[in-house]
């Protein structure tokens, strides 16, 4: 039997939020974006960066960390399933240790170190959150994350940049339109095998004495997340919703827990996709039309829409030898 996500959240709770973040991170992000590039211009300055370029980045830091926990906690509060809140219990002070010690952490390792900070950001989230009197808790590791990110990002990108910086350093003109266009596709593609490793790793819960994760192939998934890519490109962007539908649809169908007293959890979406693109993109030119202040209500809506129209089925896998 199919039972449907509830999303309670309205654009007006969001609000207050969305509002702290323009002025408390939108503005100071943009002053930041103004110091660094005076830092790369022909004229450098003698003494290296300024004050104001860290004063700045460590509040655009500060208040983008502190964004990231309050919409979590919107979010997460506002799900119901079966008539019953999702609920969270997450200690600020808490998360602001988790965040200062693994951003020291990482600028001391010289970003080896990050890997380790998702993990226990997420972790922060994941075990936090409880339904139904019991708790989720999260099971990735910090050591897989770094194997991810070392051979879809470092060594990939390294060796794109040794290609085509050193080798057809005098063939290719860096200024031409054309190799910007392809460097770009390089990086995006490069990046597909990145995101599905990572949201897999993500999706690594554990409830009650059930295990979440994806059910799914790695070349089968790729190729999937880069056709849909490949799609919303040659678009410019129109397609985008689709493809984000398209994919949302793909891994929910894909996500199963481990079978337990013969019986199996699984998610799907049953939403129609022409009907759910048209949505997101009446939503998504109302928020262009009034500069962003409708925004709130754009996400609020966007997510009611897309997560009542998710299930979660319990089925029974009786075993062979039974």
């Amino acid at each position: 039997m199919k039972s449907y996500l509830n999303f309670t959240l309205k654009g007006s709770q969001f609000l207050p939020v969305w509002i702290a973040f323009f002025f408390f991170f939108m503005i100071p992000y943009y002053f930041l974006l103004g110091e660094f590039n005076e830092l790369i211009s022909s004229d450098v300055p003698a003494g290296g960066p300024s004050k104001l370029f860290f004063i700045y980045l460590a509040f655009v830091l500060a208040m983008a960390y502190t964004f990231v926990y309050y919409m979590v906690k919107l979010v997460v509060q506002s799900l119901e399933y079966k008539g019953e809140k999702v609920l969270c219990n997450y200690h600020l002070g808490k998360y602001i240790g988790i965040i200062i010690t693994g951003l020291v952490l990482s600028i001391v390792s010289v970003g080896i170190y990050v890997p380790w900070l998702i993990k226990n950001i997420h972790r922060f989230f994941t075990n936090g959150t409880s339904y139904n009197s019991h708790k989720f808790s999260f099971k990735g590791k910090g050591g897989k994350l770094f194997l991810i990110m070392t051979l879809t990002i470092f060594i990939p990108f390294l060796l794109v940049g040794i290609v085509l910086f050193s080798i057809f350093e005098s063939m290719i003109d860096f200024q031409s339109q054309n190799f910007l266009l392809i460097y770009q596709l390089i990086v995006m593609f490069s990046l597909v095998p990145n995101i599905y490793l990572i949201l897999k790793w993500m999706v690594d819960f554990r409830y009650k004495d059930y295990l979440i994760r994806w059910d799914t192939e790695f070349f089968p998934a790729t190729g999937k997340i880069a056709i849909e890519l490949v799609f919303a490109v040659v678009t410019f962007g129109i397609y985008f919703p689709m493809a984000y539908i398209r994919l949302y649809r793909y891994f929910a169908e894909h996500t199963k827990s481990n079978v337990v007293n013969e019986k199996q959890i699984s998610l799907g979406y049953n939403g129609d996709l022409l009907s759910d693109f048209l949505f997101m993109w009446g939503q998504i030119l109302l928020t262009v039309i009034t500069l962003g202040f409708y925004y709130p209500w754009a996400f609020s809506r966007i997510a009611q829409r897309v997560l009542t129209q998710t299930y979660l089925e319990t089925n029974v896998i009786v075993s062979p030898d039974k």
